[in-house]
């Protein structure tokens, strides 16, 4: 990502324009300026043109000084504001421009609402009739929706993919940008306070070591991401065998039978054969396959008593069977017409469904839309109002309306409370048919039930064909429930074995997570991640040599790979430890003066390695770096120029890097020629700042 101009606009109650413009170019721009020039003025407008405003500690137009927004002091006399807005033409790695437009004061708009406008507006005059797009932010949607929510649009239109964390709570929340730029836009009053400050707290923990590892794009970090997946699918898979195990147990228990070999929880190796499923008599227990040998054997016993009993053919027995066989076939024909009827209503469900799930789109997106209406934008700037698709831009034609018809298109209020009603009709209709197949379903139950029954009594009737009234009342009983009982435990044996079967297809994923967790738990870091943890040590410790640093031997300091920071004796570095050599001087030499803590310059030192270090690591073996740093009065507390001379050197020097560095140099000439000696004068654009950066616009920019 590139900066190329920041312009801000801004309107005073004398009818005339003031503001300032600042061009910057690749590689290192300094941006000198005396404390009261307006140096912070600026880089505040440029994070909050971004969007990141957050970064310096609010929402909105608050993050900003007076100056831009209530009244400024030009040649000492007072002006006062009326409105005031911030143009940012930034262009991305594949060399696509956009402008981004921003109220800062306004009675109509909204702070929430960022112009995308295509193109580079600010830079090239020449350009006409660009498009434009609005968005909004600091609002829900934001960082989601692409075509609506700038933070989703800038994530795209950078070309990174932001991913997903878990919260403090467990929830799946997403890396936002604004923590993302938190290591790139290092502000002066809080920004030099630790490694990676002032990122916003959006409830995730350990938020520094997590913006380092995407910018490195460590393989562990989108471990995390696939092991938490994992996690997940295999929670399910509990559920499931849960749900699996204790419907066995349950239908099982329905028959007053019992089963073993199936646990309450997966087993990786759960087999099948082990399932068992009986009958207890006191302390044994009877087999299933005993007892349909048994059932058999009964069943057998009452059909020979029959025939034993068989004396000749009853010719009533025939009318009987022609009437069940008849109302078996008009079963049959209810069966099917209920049948095809439900297919039919489920299908025109599914079509329900479909019309609802593209009237829920459309209601949100006419929702959003009316929400940048209400952050300040014109109806009739909109692409919808222009008769243009919002994703393609092509041009929307009506066909339900007549060329000559004289009827008005609906508001987009009047769209809202339209979409609003249809789905609600869709749901009304969705629920009647959801009742109405339910009791379909519920009708071919009983007709399927019936159809059972009289084919039962069709089979008993046609064994009955020759029989006498001789047969024993009793024995007819006792066939009945043999063959209910049968009927049961068929039904029960088919019912789990196709639980039985899910179970084995459950232990075998079970297994497979089981193994893959275990990998990415053990293996935390991959060899890639090793190399780029062992590089990027060796060159934060290089540049803080570099810098200067000297609180600590240098050798000895130890980028911990779990959180990405250097330690000495296992101390976060941020003020004096004594190194495993130093203490061992002291106790030979019973040294008891003990040098003081660590200079706030030399921390400084730190995190200016820190910083740069990430750059050249991604930079070198592909991270998520988005190539561009500015630090705010980046010399600290005293910060000797020499240490300044090696940082803006090293910044100079680092290829595709854009770097701007905003400072006072101590509003020393000669603090600022030492500083910049030795550096190429075209190594670095040098802005310097009038006495006061607001002035009076005297040309006209490209669209203003």
């Amino acid at each position: 990502m590139k900066f190329n101009q920041l312009f801000v606009k801004l309107s005073a109650t004398d009818n005339k324009d003031y503001g300032y413009i600042i061009p910057f170019s690749s590689g290192l721009n300094i941006i000198r300026g005396d404390n009261s020039s307006g140096k912070s003025t600026f880089v505040n407008s440029l994070i909050y043109a971004l969007g990141m405003e957050e970064i310096i500690g609010s929402k909105g137009s608050a993050a900003l000084p007076y100056a831009l927004k209530d009244r400024f002091d030009l040649d000492g006399v007072e002006k006062r504001v009326v409105s005031s807005t911030v143009y940012l033409e930034l262009e991305n790695k594949y060399g696509q421009t956009i402008t981004l437009k921003r109220a800062i004061k306004s009675e109509t708009i909204d702070s929430k609402l960022i112009q995308i406008i295509e193109g580079a507006y600010l830079t090239n005059q020449s350009l006409s009739s660009l498009r434009s797009q609005y968005t909004f932010l600091h609002d829900p949607g934001s960082a989601q929706d692409e075509n609506r929510g700038f933070f989703a649009y800038l994530e795209r239109f950078l070309g990174i993919e932001l991913p997903s964390l878990s919260d403090n709570k467990g929830k799946e929340t997403k890396l936002y940008l604004q923590s993302v730029f938190s290591a790139l836009l290092i502000e002066q009053k809080r920004g030099w306070t630790d490694y990676i400050a002032n990122i916003p707290y959006y409830g995730v923990s350990g938020m520094r070591e997590k913006v380092a590892s995407f910018l490195l794009d460590l393989d562990s970090f989108r471990n995390t991401k696939k092991l938490n997946e994992l996690q997940s699918q295999r929670a399910k898979v509990i559920s499931e065998w849960s749900e699996s195990a204790t419907e066995i147990k349950v239908s099982v228990e329905n028959e007053y039978l019992s089963v073993s070999g199936v646990s309450k929880t997966p087993s990786v190796d759960f087999d099948p054969k082990l399932v068992t499923i009986g009958e207890r008599i006191g302390l044994e227990v009877r087999s299933f396959e005993q007892i349909k040998s048994e059932l058999n054997k009964e069943m057998y016993e009452v059909v020979q008593n029959e025939k034993a009993q068989l004396s000749g053919d009853s010719p009533d027995l025939v009318i009987k069977i022609e009437s069940v066989q008849n109302r078996i076939d008009e079963l049959l024909l209810m069966q099917s017409m209920c049948g095809s009827q439900i297919k039919i209503n489920e299908s025109q469900l599914g079509q329900y469904v479909e019309s609802l799930e593209s009237i829920e789109k459309d209601l949100k997106g006419n929702k959003l839309t009316r929400k940048l209406i209400k952050f300040g934008v014109d109806e009739a700037d909109l692409d919808l109002a222009k008769g243009k698709c919002h994703t393609c831009l092509n041009p929307i034609d009506d066909i339900l309306i007549s060329p000559n018809s004289v009827a008005m298109p609906m508001s987009l209020e009047e769209n809202i409370i339209h979409l609003d009603n249809q789905k609600k009709m869709t749901k009304s209709l969705i629920d009647g048919l959801q009742k109405t197949i339910e009791r379909d379903k519920g009708q071919l139950l009983i007709i399927n039930r019936e159809i059972i029954e009289f084919r039962k009594e069709l089979i008993s009737l046609k064994r009955d064909i020759k029989s006498t009234n001789s047969i024993k009342e009793a024995d007819i009983r006792k066939k009945i429930v043999i063959e209910n009982r049968q009927v049961s435990l068929k039904n029960l044996e088919e019912k789990v074995e196709e639980y039985i079967t899910t179970l084995v297809i459950l232990a075998r994923r079970y297994k497979t997570l089981n193994g893959d967790i275990a990998r990415l738990s053990k293996h935390s870091f991959t060899g890639h991640d090793w190399e780029k943890i062992s590089t990027f040590s060796a060159e934060f410790k290089l540049l803080a040599s570099k810098f200067g640093y000297r609180s600590a031997e240098v050798d000895e300091i130890e980028v911990k790979a779990g959180t990405l920071l250097p330690y000495l004796s296992d101390i976060e570095l941020r003020e004096q430890v004594d190194t495993p050599t130093e203490l061992q001087q002291k106790q030979s030499s019973s040294i008891t003066d003990i040098k003081s803590d660590s200079s706030a310059s030399d921390f400084v030192r730190l995190i200016w390695s820190y910083l740069i270090a990430l750059y050249k690591v991604s930079a070198s073996q592909g991270g998520n770096h988005l190539g561009l740093i500015l630090f705010d009065e980046p010399a600290q507390h005293s910060m000797s120029t020499k240490s300044v001379n090696q940082m803006l050197d090293t910044l100079a020097n680092s290829r595709g890097l854009q770097s701007i560095v905003a400072a006072s140099f101590d509003e020393n000439e000669d603090t600022f020629n030492s500083s910049v000696a030795g550096l190429n004068e075209n190594s670095f654009n040098l802005i310097r700042l009038p006495r006061k950066v607001i002035r009076r616009l005297e040309t006209r920019v490209a669209g203003d």
